[in-house]
């Protein structure tokens, strides 16, 4: 558990110095384009590792490794676009939906039992992301807040899939980042079209960060669920949204609305407790 800790916290460290770049780059660059970036030079820093230390790839569970590497490629795209047109500390609540789909596809995919007393928390959580997005009231619904939600039901699916493969196979950390950097890659390949934008030097040198930290963020990521399981690794990065909530204020000058800081706190409760409880019903 003290290890799924570190994994955890590091990754969601790392995983808001790439939210802060990928802002940086704004509205600038297509996200899909942000995309085919991060996953061609995370491609090649994990084939460059894998070839120095000898890794080899394994010939099991192929397909679940591609499915793994579409589902967060998907994602990948949707949170960059939520990135560029939401603040930071809004999106990264968001994206921390994807605990409470981890809970529900662990539960339908993994079998892992549902702990008693969940129901009202995630009564709860529900409640937090209506006070969020405001669904009832058109003029000030953030349509872009779909984007979040869906990128973190992809991210969540990708999650489970890393948790599946540590239980059915013998796949290093390199090699799920691999197949999950390669189909980022042609996820946003595929999905750029005609608005590729050529980068500048600024650009390509945020571009460079945000593919070098991310291959940090997807190892740290993937070895805390490997090491615990989903929900527990998942809800252990809502340190996240304060990291991002920080690097929103000094960076963008960017506030909170009471809303969004009830909201925030409502989720963080919820999160907490049902990890706890998955860890005690674990635990039994």
């Amino acid at each position: 558990m003290r290890q799924a800790f570190f994994y955890a916290i590091a990754s969601a460290l790392a995983f808001s110095i790439m939210n802060l770049f990928v802002k940086m780059l704004g509205q600038a660059m297509p996200a899909a384009e942000i995309t085919f970036f991060r996953g061609l030079i995370g491609t090649v820093a994990v084939l460059i590792y894998m070839r120095v230390k000898g890794i080899a790839f394994s010939t099991e569970n192929r397909g679940m490794l591609t499915v793994r590497g579409i589902f967060g490629g998907l994602g990948n795209l949707c949170n960059f676009i939520a990135l560029a047109y939401m603040k930071l500390a809004d999106a990264a609540i968001l994206f921390q939906l994807s605990g409470i789909f981890v809970f529900i596809f662990s539960t339908l995919y993994l079998k892992e039992s549902v702990p008693k007393g969940a129901g009202k928390w995630l009564l709860l959580i529900l409640a937090a992301v209506c006070f969020m997005i405001k669904p009832w009231s058109f003029s000030e619904f953030h349509w872009y807040s779909l984007y979040a939600i869906a990128g973190a039901a992809f991210a969540a699916a990708a999650y489970t899939t890393i948790r599946k493969l540590s239980q059915v196979g013998h796949h290093s950390n390199y090699e799920i980042m691999f197949y999950f950097l390669v189909t980022t890659m042609i996820v946003g390949g595929i999905l750029m079209g005609p608005d590729f934008v050529w980068p500048d030097l600024r650009q390509w040198v945020i571009l460079g960060i945000i593919g070098g930290i991310s291959v940090f963020a997807q190892f740290f990521l993937t070895g805390a669920f490997v090491a615990t399981n989903a929900v527990v690794a998942q809800f252990l990065q809502y340190i996240g949204v304060f990291f991002n909530a920080m690097w929103g204020f000094v960076i963008f000058d960017e506030t909170l609305s009471w809303l969004t800081v009830l909201a925030g706190i409502m989720m963080f409760v919820a999160s907490v407790m049902i990890a706890r409880l998955k860890e005690q019903h674990v635990k039994v």
